[in-house]
């Protein structure tokens, strides 16, 4: 049963296993622990939103699935930081885009932090069966927009690698709304595939509920302390506490290391909270003769991968196309006044590509208080190079499409006419403020190893220090993957959910 939780509090409940969180990790390990038996309990802070109700307007489907209604900063508001929230977690609002953790990324992990309860047989396997769960295929080749179409004849101008992206959708309208939620039910995401398995098993969701702190004594987990939320305001209404010998946090690689350090769970090692890597990303805008109506169809179905050498790191950028909708744009789009309206009154002629850095700086995560996260980020000058970098190169793309002239967001706006030579991007200086950077991937803020001196967390998912106490989303992750990573975090779920019933 789905309940929400301001109807219910104060309240109790006993369960085996509380989860914290209903993502792809959450929800997906919930699921399996219902389906052996187990009775199981679901914290998650948004609201049910089904297809029915996505109405594809920006302003009211913003603050139903994002965080912070999609404002969340880094402290320093440096980076913006686009989270989900809702039965499904980030799965309702993403792009649906399906790639495996690359093979070196792997073995260096594996190098590294030994992972013995994942070997490339396990990681396989895991894939294997999340592809068939989700119905992941590659997008095909009539269903690529104009936009994308751009970006796929520039690479081949400019004789760069690129390709088809893989997708988890089924019956794709094409709407062109997926980031605000698909009214037509064609994302093959958690609230679709899993959360009625999870109901069927018996399973309880708690929506508008958030967990405050995970219960141990004597390093044995004892439940969940957590409150009820408004559904308008997001204000607390009330207690709920979930006695359970069993808790699996999986509330974001920002939400659980600051639910784990609140409770002041166990780490010798203090790597909890300290690794934090986000994917961040910077973007060109691009103004064409002919009309491209960008927001139409699929947002990505085609990548460049000429910058991204995952062997030796030299190149670190991954290239897709971006776009938004009105509101969305009007926030990027420069000038203001008559010079934003003409702006805005070009909008089906604009596009835009954005560079995403498989990045090398390691960020923190603090809890702000009951309730909040504090995220410290901002890219090493390793990492802000190879941003800059992708400027140019995102520029070069837009030229080589046909782009009369291209623009970076940010203050003040740099902007190049066709004859210019992008590479002079290239230079451009990354600081706070002054170019836009935003992540949509939170990872490794508590990375999995198997060295109990070392890491939190062994490469089950178990925590080394608590028992009963498990971790099932990107926070495993032992650095940056460089691609998207629902597909691994599915993966994760089965995975950890699995051994906390069969292997515990």
């Amino acid at each position: 049963m789905i309940f929400d939780a301001s109807q219910l509090a104060p309240g109790r409940m006993t369960a085996d296993l509380c989860v914290i969180g209903s993502g792809p990790g959450g929800l997906t390990a919930a699921t399996v622990a219902a389906e052996a038996g187990l009775r199981v309990v679901i914290l998650e802070v948004g609201g049910l939103v089904t297809p029915a109700q996505m109405t594809q307007r920006e302003e009211q489907m913003l603050p139903r699935l994002m965080s912070e209604a999609g404002t969340r900063t880094t402290a320093d508001r440096g980076v913006r930081v686009l989270q989900g929230l809702g039965v499904g977690g980030s799965s309702l609002h993403n792009l649906n885009l399906c790639k495996r953790i690359p093979a070196p990324v792997l073995q260096r992990w594996r190098a590294m932090r030994g992972l013995h309860h994942l070997p490339p047989e396990c990681w396989d396997a895991l894939y294997t069966e999340v592809e068939e769960m989700l119905s992941v295929s590659q997008i095909p080749a009539g269903l690529m927009n104009p936009h994308n179409q751009l970006l796929a004849g520039a690479c081949g101008e400019l004789g760069w690698s690129g390709g088809a992206l893989s997708h988890n959708r089924s019956g794709c309208v094409a709407s062109g709304f997926c980031e605000i939620g698909c009214a037509f039910d064609a994302k093959n995401n958690a609230l679709k595939v899993f959360a009625p398995r999870f109901v069927k098993a018996g399973g309880t969701i708690l929506t508008h509920c958030q967990a405050i702190r995970v219960q141990h004594r004597f390093r044995r987990v004892q439940g969940v302390e957590a409150v009820a939320l408004d559904p308008v305001t997001g204000a607390p209404m009330g207690a709920v506490q979930i006695d359970a010998p069993r808790v699996i946090v999986a509330a974001s690689a920002t939400g659980t290391p600051a639910i784990l350090l609140r409770s002041e769970v166990p780490d010798p090692g203090g790597e909890t909270g300290n690794h934090l890597h986000l994917h961040p990303s910077v973007v060109v805008g691009g103004d064409f003769e002919s009309p491209i109506r960008a927001w139409e169809g699929i947002p990505q179905s085609y990548e460049c991968t000429e910058w991204l050498d995952f062997e030796t790191e030299r190149h670190r950028t991954w290239i897709v196309p971006v776009f938004g909708h009105p509101m969305g744009v009007a926030t990027l789009v420069p000038g203001a006044g008559h010079a934003h309206r003409a702006r805005m009154h070009r909008f089906a002629h604009m596009g835009a590509l954005t560079a995403m850095l498989h990045d090398h700086t390691t960020g923190r995560v603090q809890p702000d208080g009951d309730l909040g996260v504090r995220i410290d980020y901002w890219p090493d000058a390793a990492d802000r190079a190879e941003l800059a970098l992708g400027l140019a190169r995102c520029g070069q793309l837009l030229f080589a499409a046909g782009a009369r002239q291209i623009f970076v967001p940010g203050h003040p706006t740099p902007h190049l006419r066709r004859g210019d030579d992008p590479a002079q991007l290239a230079l451009t200086r990354i600081q706070r403020g002054r170019v836009d950077v935003s992540a949509v991937h939170p990872m490794g803020s508590v990375p999995m190893g198997d060295d109990p001196r070392v890491a939190a967390v062994d490469s089950r998912g178990k925590h080394h220090h608590v028992e009963g106490l498990w971790v099932s989303d990107g926070s495993l992750f032992c650095g940056s993957i460089g691609v998207p990573p629902q597909l691994s975090i599915y993966a994760l779920g089965l995975h950890v959910g699995r051994n906390l019933v069969f292997n515990a």
